[in-house]
């Protein structure tokens, strides 16, 4: 028996969950099936990108994972990377959380945790249509059961059922690419795609991946669901609608490459400057991180754009730094993002609250969560030396070397103009959502008397920082230097890999000279007996200064706030004053100098627009109202519906639909 035949079994392993007692143990089981297929999912995908052929074949023969290529191989490791972390982090989150939950429904979630693993890793190594839908298919109701287990709240429960209507709306334009005549083959054989079946499939796989304007299931459902299941769908799963997206694209005749490399570099444009700057004006915390995922997304699809333009103009350098770059972020964002918000829900955990106006002064009640936090949150602002810096390196080398070369110069500068503004504005973000988190004083009793997280999510959290540090010269060594098994572009990957090396020596040798000098202050003032004083921060001529004195999530980026209107916090705020006062209440003018007692708000309720999802609340209840006709409760009715379908079933295969 080989290892894909064991590998098989792990999927029904998920089940041994409801057999195991209490949710610890529960979680402990789910673990242990989850971290057994990441092992063999991450030497399965390493193997299948660095054996010649890409055939996920060890030297001795023995098959890994059947089925996987060299291009699935990369999202394979990204999924082992990001689930076993996620799985690991449950074990110490659930028992918390699940106060109240009945053994089936603690048992439900834990399998549809395994089941959504192994679909992700069926998705990725799919050889047929079939095969392919049904792990899709099982992608969605795994996740969906997952994000509806806090069912009980209103909100949560509009989420899941919200994601589930828009996932099948995407599977039915997915189904639609793959049984148009052609369509299936090309996606699987890799050429002869037409233009009409990649907008089915860029339609279908953008609803997973989050591209705008298909974006609107994210910054719902990200915050329903348990922390643990928001940083798998986060950093893995819809990664499984880019794999779709670079698979199609990858399949597409020469001819079509150009036009529809433009239209994917603009919607990658777009969509990462939107999701940005919704990220931007958030107070939510996990709210914040589902837009920050859309604005990767659409980084990634600039790098899919970039290398698909260049695969037309058959410049093997663009085509190198697109898919290259695209494929970096993929593993990147795979690990930071899963970081940060396993660290997410251990403030949730701690202090029960998500809106940052609530939070603050994390980092001294909660030392390793704000430092791992801290990690992940330079690693996805670029800082250099860690991973995030390097697939933005890459796309920007692209970007300046088609200028320099005098190819796509309209379409590399606009890249670099659309990669410098979200870099930017995602310094501005997360250092909001730092600063405001885990620095300043507590803004409320729950954020002064959280305590840290167990050692169990501890542990989960720090799992991503070792590709984080390690992935700057792992992760391109593995995607460019393989270039041409995964992307079928030829480029030399030394230059890359080398300044890469570089810049980890510079970063290496700053951190061992900010060290040095730390230790030498604190060696000069033992040896001279100095002693450190800590004494309140400035209060600006205050005596006694209070939390409600520091800038709050809200006011830290008023002035981009604007830029929404009345559908951002700013605007939703104006709005507020203007109800207070036709009210009757006292309001604050602009050009009131001596105010009057006034009572003002450092809070604003969300803004997040929900029109699309109350849009398709309303036909989703129009529907089952009407639907409800044919619920009878009359059991020959049912008879009658049950041959209705057989004989339509049997006509359509008659006329050769099946």
């Amino acid at each position: 028996m080989t290892i894909g035949d064991v590998f098989s079994f792990f999927v029904l392993g998920g089940l041994l969950s409801f057999a195991a007692p209490g949710t610890r143990l529960k979680g402990v089981v789910a673990a242990a099936v989850i971290a057994a297929g990441a092992v063999v999912a991450a030497v399965a995908g390493v193997t299948a990108v660095v054996v010649p052929g890409g055939t996920g074949e060890l030297a001795g023969g023995t098959a890994w994972l059947p089925g996987l290529d060299a291009l699935g191989g990369v999202f394979a490791l990204a999924v082992a990377i990001s689930g076993v972390a996620c799985a690991v982090y449950a074990v110490g989150y659930m028992p918390a959380h699940a106060p109240g939950k009945s053994h089936t429904q603690v048992a439900l979630h834990f399998a549809a945790l395994v089941a959504l693993f192994y679909a992700m890793l069926g998705v990725i190594r799919a050889e047929d249509t079939y095969g392919f839908l049904f792990w899709w298919e099982l992608m969605t109701l795994s996740s969906f059961v997952l994000v509806m287990f806090d069912a009980q709240r209103k909100e949560v429960l509009h989420a899941a059922v919200g994601y589930l209507v828009l996932m099948h709306v995407g599977f039915f334009m997915l189904l639609g690419g793959f049984v148009v005549p052609g369509g299936g083959e090309a996606f699987f054989d890799g050429g002869g795609m037409t233009v009409p079946v990649f907008l089915l499939f860029l339609a279908g796989f953008g609803l997973k991946a989050g591209i705008f304007p298909l974006h609107m299931w994210l910054p719902v459902a990200h915050p329903a669901a348990p922390s643990h299941v928001s940083a798998l769908m986060s950093g893995v799963m819809i990664k499984m609608g880019i794999y779709g997206i670079v698979r199609a694209a990858l399949a597409l005749t020469p001819e079509a490459m150009l036009a529809m490399g433009a239209l994917v570099f603009a919607l990658g444009a777009v969509t990462a400057v939107f999701g940005i700057a919704r990220a931007a004006v958030q107070t939510d915390l996990k709210r914040l991180l589902a837009y920050s995922s859309v604005e990767n997304v659409g980084i990634i699809c600039l790098g899919i754009g970039l290398g698909m333009m260049g695969r037309a103009l058959e410049s093997d350098f663009i085509a190198y730094a697109g898919f290259g770059g695209a494929l970096l972020h993929v593993l990147g964002h795979a690990n930071y993002k899963t970081m940060l918000f396993l660290g997410a829900g251990s403030v949730v955990a701690a202090t029960h609250h998500r809106d940052m106006n609530r939070l603050g002064g994390l980092l001294r009640r909660m030392p390793i969560t704000g430092t791992l936090f801290l990690a992940a949150t330079c690693a996805i602002c670029t800082v250099p030396g860690l991973v995030g810096f390097t697939s933005e390196y890459v796309l920007f080398d692209g970007f300046f070397g088609s200028i320099t070369r005098g190819e796509l110069v309209v379409v590399a500068a606009t890249g670099i103009v659309a990669l410098a503004l979200v870099g930017g504005l995602t310094l501005m973000t997360f250092t909001k959502a730092y600063g405001m988190t885990f620095l300043g004083n507590p803004r409320g009793c729950a954020a002064r008397e959280a305590r840290e997280v167990n050692l169990v999510m501890i542990v989960a959290q720090a799992l991503p920082l070792a590709g984080i540090l390690a992935g700057t010269l792992l992760y391109p060594y593995l995607v460019l230097e393989y270039a041409d098994a995964l992307f079928g572009a030829r480029y030399y990957a030394e230059p890359v890999i080398g300044t890469m090396a570089t810049v980890e020596w510079v970063m290496l040798g700053v951190a061992a000279l900010t060290g040095g000098l730390l230790y030498l202050k604190r060696w000069l003032n033992r040896r001279a007996g100095v002693a450190v004083r800590r004494r309140p921060t400035w209060g600006c001529a205050f005596t006694a200064p209070t939390a409600r004195m520091q800038y709050t999530a809200s006011s830290y980026n008023r002035e981009l706030q604007t830029v929404w209107g009345e559908q951002a916090a700013g605007g939703q705020l104006q709005s507020q004053y203007r109800e207070r006062e036709a009210a009757g209440h006292a309001v604050l003018k602009e050009d009131e100098i001596f105010p009057a007692a006034h009572a003002f708000a450092t809070e604003d309720r969300d803004s997040t627009a929900r029109a699309v999802t109350h849009w398709t609340t309303h036909l989703l209840r129009r529907w089952t109202a009407r639907m409800a006709l044919f619920q009878t409760g009359k059991t020959n009715h049912y008879v009658l519906h049950a041959l209705v379908v057989l004989v339509l079933i049997l006509i359509l295969s008659l006329c050769g639909a099946f």
